[in-house]
């Protein structure tokens, strides 16, 4: 059993040197009040549900305050490292960080759920944060689970235990006040306030306004399996000069992966699905990538250039012809140096915007081409009054492997209750349409509920040996029990024209 934390494990959360990050003002420690335990009693522990502020130590100011501070600082000091953050992990902060947890996830290689973890919890947190600053906590191998792609390959996926989960949370609420100052608004991949929509919208904004003739399609080959982990510290301590900080983040990149009950390093890359891997992803790809190309790239540039990023799924658009293969001839190089490759199979060139039929008729090239974005086909269309329209379909691969993924589904559930079945499917038809519900794409999703209909028929004649409904009878029973319709489409004209 871990040693529980003395009465002296509470001094960790404020230490004299904070004020190296943020300067601690004496009129706000003269207005730090002693919380008490009226109403609650001295045996309440924290609730992950509950709505009373988090834990602040005596006489100081709240972790969000100094969260607060943390960001203006990053915003006032662009080149500055910043050398303190590890003691703004206290009880505090890990209390915020468990709260954000969801329940309904896998647990680890330890077994224990939230709500296992939820029981002592504020034992379970006075632990944590003891350990971690005697240096004695050790992030556990994350459990491997591949989950199918579609095409036959499988995505990798690292399941953290929820300790791991909870420190990883807490330092993802540090590191994103410098970060988020940092990162470019090219970037939409899991950052706070920022969806897919919002990058679909603002692509086909550039395509429609801007002079874009031509749109580069890269692809980077098994971009989280390959991430350097020695770079990536390196570009760290640009913006983090804490040595505790950097060697906790060090810890989780060499945690290791549990595949079979076997246990594998895990020399580089950054496992999918933690908490830490997005931002850290971000982070890599915004030296590599974001800042390459707004400050040394767009420059040397004889036309416009653009570039919208969600995690390691990018889109460039150009003006010249000249430019767009310069790019494409130089981005190889580029990835290489941080141990990263182009997947050329994946790469494309092609003409593309609002002259690329005209230009492409003009030269006998045939129709423009498409490419595909965030699980949209994306292809020169024409409004009614015959002008060029950016318009998206939902992506073929992507419509595949719905349909497959909906069909096995069903498979699984043969012998779920009817009603339990009926309710999750107009669950999973409702997701489908709320994201691939935008203009232009009201065709593919009746195509998809269509599908749907034709599955569940399948599906209900499978419960029993004999042939239970006829086509008759199915109808009748949508009649009482419908199948979920869409019934709005996102306007992500609208979206980009608001922002």
């Amino acid at each position: 059993m871990p040693d529980k934390p003395h009465t002296q494990g509470r001094q960790t959360t404020l230490r004299k040197s904070d004020d190296r990050i943020v300067p601690l003002k004496r009129e706000d420690q003269s207005r730090g009040s002693k919380p008490g335990n009226a109403g609650a009693g001295k045996a309440a522990r924290p609730s992950r549900d509950s709505d009373d502020p988090s834990p602040t130590p005596s006489g100081g100011s709240s972790v969000l305050d100094r969260l607060d501070r943390i960001t203006k600082r990053a915003e006032s000091h662009p080149e500055e490292a910043f050398n303190n953050l590890f003691s703004l992990l206290n009880d505090e902060l890990l209390w915020d960080a468990f709260r954000k947890l969801k329940r309904d996830k896998a647990p680890g290689v330890d077994g224990v759920t939230v709500d296992q973890y939820e029981e002592h919890l504020q034992e379970n947190l006075q632990d944590l944060l003891a350990r971690l600053h005697r240096g004695a906590y050790h992030p556990q191998p994350s459990l491997r689970c591949d989950i199918p792609k579609g095409n036959g390959k499988t995505r990798p996926l690292g399941i953290a235990c929820v300790e791991d989960k909870i420190v990883q949370r807490a330092v993802v609420m540090i590191l994103e006040r410098i970060y988020e100052v940092d990162f470019y608004d090219l970037s939409y991949g899991f950052r706070p306030g920022r969806s897919c929509h919002q990058a679909l919208s603002v692509l086909g904004q550039i395509i429609s306004t801007r002079k874009v003739n031509w749109i580069l399609d890269a692809d980077i080959r098994g971009f989280f399996d390959n991430v350097c982990h020695e770079r990536m510290v390196e570009l760290l301590r640009h913006r983090i000069a804490d040595p505790q900080m950097l060697a906790l983040i060090g810890r989780f990149l060499k945690a290791g992966v549990m595949i079979d009950g076997r246990r594998e390093d895990t020399d580089e890359g950054v496992p999918q699905g933690s908490v830490l891997s997005p931002l850290l992803a971000n982070v890599y790809l915004h030296y590599v990538l974001d800042q390459w190309f707004e400050r040394e790239v767009k420059p040397r540039l004889r036309g416009e250039a653009y570039m919208i990023r969600y995690a390691d799924d990018f889109i460039c658009a150009f003006e010249l012809e000249s430019d767009a293969r310069r790019f494409q001839a130089v981005l190889p190089k580029r990835l290489a140096r941080f141990s990263l490759e182009v997947a050329e199979e994946k790469t494309q060139l092609l003409r593309f915007g609002r002259f690329a039929r005209r230009d492409c008729q003009r030269l006998g090239e045939g129709a423009p081409g498409t490419f595909a974005f965030l699980g949209f086909t994306h292809y020169c269309g024409q409004s009614r009054a015959k002008r060029f329209k950016l318009k998206r379909k939902t992506a073929k691969k992507k419509f595949q492997t719905k349909v497959r993924d909906l069909k096995n589904w069903l498979h699984l559930h043969l012998t779920t209750p009817l009603s339990e079945v009926w309710a999750t499917l107009n669950a999973k038809l409702r997701g489908h349409y709320q994201y691939y519900g935008v203009n232009d794409n009201w065709p593919w999703l009746m195509k998809y509920r269509g599908m749907a209909k034709r599955l569940a028929f399948r599906w209900l004649n499978r419960r029993s040996q004999s042939k239970s409904k006829t086509w008759k009878e199915f109808y009748a029973y949508l009649d009482r029990f419908p199948l979920a319709s869409p019934k709005k489409l996102t306007d992500l004209i609208a979206t980009a024209r608001s922002r």
